[in-house]
């Protein structure tokens, strides 16, 4: 059985889905700053009692990998790893701004390239660019908005940034009249459950022991 539990809390979302060979079953979502410590745990039994599996039937846990906030991801990791040594199942990795790409795949024609923004404090936010096929045309770094030079390194055709840092994309890139920005997007753990399976499929899973999530820092752009 491919049954596996996803995990995202690299922003303010706190979010719980579960997956069977590939297909969604069920998933849950809290949008409470600051609160995964406490809900994150509750949120799982909970929604592995609802579907009527428990622990047991699971076979991978999936955490959001980041970047994003520290302490989210940290807490997110941390349950994730404590789930896959006492049962005894893999552990895998998605990449946060991924998931939010493919989430938000079925929503563009095929020539506007997907931006995910998460706020990354100050003038920056981390992002990547992606076209609808999924295919990765610049990797995640950290953008910094108020750079001329990022501006003017930006692809000239449909951009659509989306995510919890477009406020700040809307301040600083008005002048962009190909960009395009969705404000009430966040990342999923449904969207981490999909990417997942094949993952899943390949074994392409952590080393739990040394597994960390992917804390980029604004301070590593070039």
């Amino acid at each position: 059985m491919s049954l596996i539990l996803s995990i995202e809390t690299a922003t303010a979302a706190c979010s719980v889905a579960l997956h069977h060979a590939g297909k969604l079953i069920t998933h849950t979502e809290l949008l409470i700053d600051r609160s995964h410590s406490e809900y994150l745990m509750p949120i799982i039994e909970d929604l592995l009692k609802n579907s009527h599996y428990d622990r047991k039937s699971l076979a991978a846990i999936a955490i959001s990998s980041g970047p994003g906030s520290f302490t989210g991801l940290r807490i997110g990791t941390a349950v994730g790893k404590g789930l896959c040594y006492g049962l005894d199942i893999p552990l895998i990795s998605v990449g946060t701004l991924e998931a939010m790409a493919y989430g938000m795949r079925p929503f563009v024609n095929g020539d506007t390239l997907l931006c995910p923004a998460i706020d990354a404090r100050r003038n920056a936010i981390y992002t990547l660019i992606a076209d609808q096929s999924g295919q990765i045309k610049r990797s995640t770094h950290v953008a910094l908005l108020d750079s001329k030079v990022y501006r003017d390194a930006l692809p000239g055709g449909p951009l659509l940034f989306f995510g919890d840092g477009v406020l700040k994309c809307k301040t600083l890139l008005m002048e962009h009249q190909n960009i395009h920005f969705i404000e009430q997007v966040v990342p999923s753990a449904i969207q981490i459950g999909y990417l997942a399976f094949a993952k899943f499929q390949q074994q392409l899973w952590e080393n739990i022991a040394s597994y960390t999530p992917y804390y980029l820092s604004q301070f590593q752009e070039k």
